[in-house]
């Protein structure tokens, strides 16, 4: 056993080497931090309130991972309320013949049989296992007994699944889990601990020098959307909103394009994204929604007041205005 964690560490160090070189496009920010940690300890959580970029990063992150690695390097699932140990792990499926049931291994298996695959051919070779929405599902009851496995010092140590006594598995230290995690659905505090012990955490939170570094518009009507994005969250901390749930930079982010585009998008997200957004945290009260979305939000129906473009340089001005 022992001699086995060994030689899978040593193949870990070879895929690290491997992946220790320039990107062909370089990863920046929290996608830039989730690749250090994830070559350091395979398992990466990015975490934060809606619109705070953290797809964008998982995705830059596979899109990176794919080039490197190449076809088949990449494992992706989506948890939400009924998925399942049976989806991730093992489950008992019809076959395909109709008369019967077999025992079909879940995308964590899949991935790791992959990454065994790739280890026999070239070690250098690793694969990804991207987790979209990991806390919507009941993690415990997915993760099962491989929750002890995925920590980054067991990998390469036998274990058996409880739907397959007789065989024994492993996982190889070329597998790499990325999750990523909206706060507002969940907090991290909430998660499993004995899950929470196993992944690195990278923060992603809101962000108003993201405007300027996307290339997307910083500043319309005069006023920066940089300030309103500071305001907001500003006057959502006043009303008792805690950090997990704050309103992220991508919801306020358009490109740049013809005015009359720029603010009908504007336009768009504010009412139909911060504003649904805003009233669920504030539990549809009217006069508090008004009070974090002022000139926005109808103090007595909670409604959008901004019914054309040309009232977003009045609505703006008075978002950015700080309590």
């Amino acid at each position: 056993m022992a001699r086995r964690v060994r030689l899978s560490a040593e193949v870990g160090n070879l895929v690290l080497d491997a992946m220790a070189g320039p990107s062909p496009e370089a990863l920046a920010g929290p996608a830039a931090e989730a690749m250090r940690l994830l070559l350091a300890r395979r398992n990466v959580i990015l975490y934060g309130p809606p619109g705070t970029g953290k797809t964008f990063a998982a995705l830059r992150i596979r899109e990176h991972w794919e080039h490197r690695e190449g076809t088949g390097s990449v494992f992706v699932a989506t948890f939400h309320p009924s998925y399942s140990y049976e989806d991730f792990i093992q489950g008992w499926r019809p076959s395909a013949d109709g008369k019967g049931f077999q025992l079909i291994d879940g995308v964590l298996l899949e991935a790791a049989t992959q990454a065994e695959r790739f280890a026999q051919v070239n070690p250098r070779r690793s694969v990804l296992l991207l987790i979209d929405e990991i806390n919507r599902a009941d993690v415990a009851r997915v993760f099962g007994e491989v929750v002890t496995y995925i920590e980054h010092d067991k990998r390469g140590m036998l274990f058996t699944t409880a739907l397959e006594r007789g065989r024994q598995r492993s996982l190889p230290t070329g597998l790499f889990i990325l999750g990523t995690m909206n706060t507002a659905d969940k907090s991290v505090s909430l998660l499993d601990v004995a899950l929470r012990r196993r992944f690195s955490f990278v923060n992603c939170p809101p962000d108003p020098g993201a405007f300027a570094q996307h290339g997307w518009v910083s500043t319309r009507h005069g006023i920066d959307l940089a300030d309103v994005l500071g305001a907001i969250n500003a006057r959502l901390a006043m009303h008792k909103i805690d950090i997990d749930r704050q309103v992220g930079h991508t919801l306020l982010a358009v490109p740049e394009e013809p005015a009359n585009l720029v603010d009908q998008r504007l336009s768009d997200r504010l009412r139909y994204e911060i504003l649904p957004l805003v009233e669920d945290y504030l539990f549809g009260d009217a006069a508090q929604v008004a009070e974090v979305l002022p000139s926005l939000a109808d103090p007595k129906s909670g409604q959008s007041l901004l019914t054309t473009s040309e009232d977003l340089g009045a609505v703006l001005a008075a978002l950015a205005q700080q309590p």
